[in-house]
């Protein structure tokens, strides 16, 4: 009635787990362990209770079976308790599993072969075992050897304090398991006489194990559900994150830094393999910071090199207590690579469209420098390099306005070059050319910056000088005159002189000129006029008048 009244307290126990906290799918292992625990004292109640041999035979290996899969279990739970059952591979588990499924086997098969144990008269209430059974001892005995010893040193690398509780109960409790197991194996095999029985040890031993685990779930919130969903959305976390103490070990790790950076908690966390290359002036100042200012929240971008380069941005933060003493650190890391290709793909695209507005910014400059050319050439001689005669036509136009509305003199200048004809048919026409160039260069060497000379037609050139009444513009008449006659030109036929003819007219009054659609004609008319008596006196003559309005002054005539 012991086990009976052992069991009822078990049920009792896993009933106020299972009300009392937030279930989730994380507790399926402990449910599952528990219920192994269960299975034990239960089954040996009914072996007892059930006169039946074949009745008690099934009950036992029930509960042979049970405490099987309660060390496997035990296995398990202790990989979920300390952490590490996320990066347990299944080929790991499966083998942890293959001595269960061996012993269960050997417990199944036991009525073939009797090499698990034999029952008594009485039953199977009172038996003999085999050496199948030592062996499922041993098992028994490993598997909670070695769930121990990982949350033994989970419980020399863990900080937190409740923490530490949690795996110090469980520790203590598995001990008094095994240590109450054994006893009953000693006391009941070796020790005490095969009819006295001490019942209940092992079962005792359950229960102790399940109470220490009980205070652990509800007195430290071992899987309290904020605790899980915290872990569960801190493990779904794209951005990897690690805590480490003030010694550098890892203290607690996420599956995203766990993938990335294949570190286990308990391992030394160094920062000095992320800079293979630390010489350089930037890592060198990162790693100063780091190793010198531990307070100071840092921030850098690493790459880390495997099957292909991942570009990793590192934050740093300190982990202080409420007095501002450094605890530890935790450490986050987010993926940038397809953000730094994304990058890299727009200052490409920004280069080639820089170097495309480039070839349009020198395509634009060659079509202004073409355009310019071109308009040069629209408003220029080829030959002279002055203005051509629709450009002077059309400028005098404007400028004639111009000195109407605000009564500024100016004076047109008519000229040819002497016996040119003449030049040509004997010299050719190279050398007429030669002479027209040099002409117009001695010409616009006595000129201003505001006088206009262009190419009337042949060896024929008007200057507009705006500003200047008669008097001046004979006196520049005259000077060009003289330019001319006494420079000589060279040519491909050997030295020349030559001369002009100057037909001047100067408009004094600018204000009392009739502005018509033919006063320019008449002007030009005028001053082919003088140019011709000018040819009429001899040449190598400038003949000058004056217009005012409607009249015309006399001309004043100078020969050469």
């Amino acid at each position: 009635m012991v086990d009976f009244y052992l069991f009822i307290i078990l049920f009792v126990l896993f009933m106020y787990v299972l009300v009392a906290n937030d279930i989730t799918i994380l507790y399926k292992v402990y449910l599952a362990f528990h219920y192994f625990l269960g299975m034990w004292p239960f089954c040996n109640f009914l072996i007892n209770v059930i006169p039946d041999q074949q009745l008690q035979w099934i009950f036992l290996s029930a509960a042979f079976v049970s405490l099987c899969f309660l060390g496997y279990g035990w296995h398990v739970f202790s990989l979920v308790l300390t952490g590490k059952i996320s990066n347990a591979r299944k080929l790991h588990l499966c083998l942890w599993a293959a001595p269960a499924v061996l012993c269960s086997l050997l417990v199944i098969t036991n009525p073939w072969h009797y090499l698990f144990a034999r029952p008594s008269a009485d039953g199977w209430m009172t038996r003999t075992y085999g050496p199948f059974f030592w062996l499922f001892v041993f098992f028994i005995i490993i598997y909670f050897i070695v769930g121990g010893a990982l949350m033994v040193n989970e419980l020399a690398t863990v900080s937190e304090k409740n923490k530490k509780k949690q795996l110090s109960l469980c520790i203590w409790g598995v001990v008094f398991f095994l240590a109450l197991s054994i006893a009953d194996v000693l006391l009941n095999t070796f020790v005490l006489p095969k009819s006295v029985i001490v019942p209940g040890l092992t079962s005792s031993g359950i229960v102790i194990l399940t109470i220490c685990f009980v205070v652990a779930i509800q007195k430290y919130d071992l899987f309290r559900i904020v605790n899980i969903a915290r872990r569960e959305v801190i493990d779904s976390m794209a951005t990897g994150m690690v805590i480490i103490d003030q010694n550098e070990v890892v203290l607690d790790i996420n599956k995203s830094a766990g993938k990335l950076l294949s570190l286990q908690p308990g391992q030394v966390f160094d920062i000095k393999k992320f800079y293979p290359h630390s010489e350089t002036e930037s890592a060198g100042l990162f790693l100063e910071d780091y190793n010198q200012k531990r307070l100071k929240k840092l921030k850098t971008e690493i790459v880390i090199r495997r099957e292909q380069p991942r570009h990793i941005t590192m934050h740093i933060a300190p982990v202080v207590d409420h007095k501002k003493n450094l605890l530890g650190r935790s450490i986050t890391f987010n993926n940038v690579t397809e953000l730094r290709k994304l990058i890299e793909k727009i200052n490409e695209k920004n280069a080639t469209l820089e170097r495309q507005n480039d070839e349009l910014l020198r395509f634009q400059t060659e079509l202004y420098e073409a355009n310019k050319k071109l308009e040069q050439m629209a408003i220029t001689d080829a030959l002279t390099g002055c203005y051509n005669k629709r450009y002077i036509l059309n400028q005098l136009e404007y400028e004639i306005v111009a000195a109407h509305r605000y009564n500024i003199p100016f004076s047109l200048m008519l000229m040819d070059l002497d016996r040119f004809k003449l030049l040509n048919d004997t010299h050719g026409h190279l050398t007429g050319d030669d002479v027209l160039r040099d002409v117009v260069e001695i010409i616009k060497k006595a000129l201003r910056k505001s006088d206009i000379m262009a190419r009337f037609g042949g060896d024929e050139f008007i200057i507009y000088i705006p500003q200047v009444d008669n008097e001046g513009a004979v006196v520049l008449a005259n000077r060009i005159k003289s330019m001319v006659e006494n420079q000589i030109v060279k040519t491909m036929i050997g030295d020349l002189t030559v001369t002009l003819s100057i037909g001047l007219i100067s408009v004094v009054n600018a204000e009392s000129i009739n502005i018509r659609e033919d006063f320019l004609k008449e002007l030009l008319a005028r001053a082919d006029s003088a140019l011709y008596e000018a040819k009429l006196k001899g040449r190598n003559r400038i003949v000058a008048e004056s217009f005012n309005g409607a009249s015309r002054c006399p001309a004043n005539m100078e020969s050469g």
